[in-house]
């Protein structure tokens, strides 16, 4: 009996152990069986028949990227997904590539029956401050050319969205990011900025977003000061300046020193202790959030129904 409790307990904690794994190995192979460079991924296979345009496209991704000095996906799904899966397929399926916090996008077309269809842009690096307020460009250039989910979509579709989407990816490829430009991971509690000129990622908040209010505050002070001081000068009229001297008659202004002397001075010292207890307890706010990322990288992006 003895003997057999303990190989049902062994037993229950393997599978207690196993379970994790399972799962989390079931995620990793979702990622799995891609390029390690930018590229066309085609799970649709919807360019199965036609190899040559798919190669045609690829190289025009492989080429822009190169111009851009940025990683470039694009992937045509062919799998239903919700519209959180997808965000989430998107920004794991960029790290899982090219590795976390690297730059560049993954742009994911949902060509997979689903209605309506969900398609998103995920930036990553400094892609996500090149292109965080362009992003409905981006998304306006695609939409020029495919059709509406409830609709075939052909190769050509695909291939002509993309081009308008690469020409716009150009358009604001030489855009600078601003020195004042932070992004923070709840995820992975890091910072994502450019210091010097380059991208950094910190556990710490820039020294430069603590001086930005402080110079917004100061120049509003002055402002206010300079107006405060200019209406007083008109309602009154000053001729002169605001040095008192300029009120005060001398002829009519007489002064008098008195004195105190002292023979002698008694000091009396009376030290005073003090006690003090009782200690003190900080906490601070905490983010949390609502996602399922295996990965930790710094994104941005937004997407889109059809």
């Amino acid at each position: 009996m003895i003997k057999r409790l303990a190989s049902f307990i062994s037993a229950l904690v393997l599978c207690i152990l196993i379970l994790p794994l399972s799962g989390q190995t079931a995620k990793a192979e979702m990622l799995k069986g891609y390029p390690k460079e930018s590229a066309l991924i085609d799970e649709n296979g919807l360019y199965n028949d036609d190899k040559a345009q798919f190669d045609e496209l690829d190289r025009m991704i492989k080429e822009e990227a190169r111009k851009m000095n940025m990683n470039l996906i694009v992937f045509t799904a062919g799998i239903k997904r919700g519209e959180r899966e997808v965000e989430i397929f998107a920004d794991d399926s960029f790290d899982e590539i090219f590795g976390e916090d690297t730059d560049g996008l993954f742009l994911y077309i949902d060509i997979s029956g689903n209605s309506p269809a969900n398609d998103w842009i995920s930036t990553s690096g400094n892609a996500v401050f090149k292109y965080k307020n362009h992003i409905e460009d981006l998304l306006d250039a695609l939409y020029a050319y495919l059709p509406p989910s409830s609709e075939k979509v052909y190769a050509e579709d695909i291939t002509s969205a993309v081009k308008a989407y690469l020409n716009c990816l150009d358009r604001y490829k030489d855009k600078k990011p601003s020195p004042f430009e932070c992004d923070y991971d709840p995820d992975s509690k890091t910072y994502a900025y450019y210091k010097n000129g380059e991208y950094t990622v910190s556990e710490h908040r820039p020294l430069v977003l603590f001086i930005k209010p402080f110079l917004i505050y100061l120049a509003v002070g002055i402002i206010v000061s300079l107006i405060v001081n200019a209406s007083i000068k008109s309602a009154y009229k000053f001729k002169g300046s605001f040095d008192p001297k300029a009120y005060i008659s001398n002829e009519l202004s007489s002064f008098r020193v008195n004195q105190d002397i002292y023979i002698r001075t008694d000091t009396k010292k009376t030290r005073i202790s003090s006690e003090s207890s009782g200690s003190g307890h900080r906490s601070g706010g905490g983010h949390s959030s609502g996602g399922s990322h295996s990965h930790s990288g710094h994104h941005g992006g937004g997407g889109r129904h059809r």
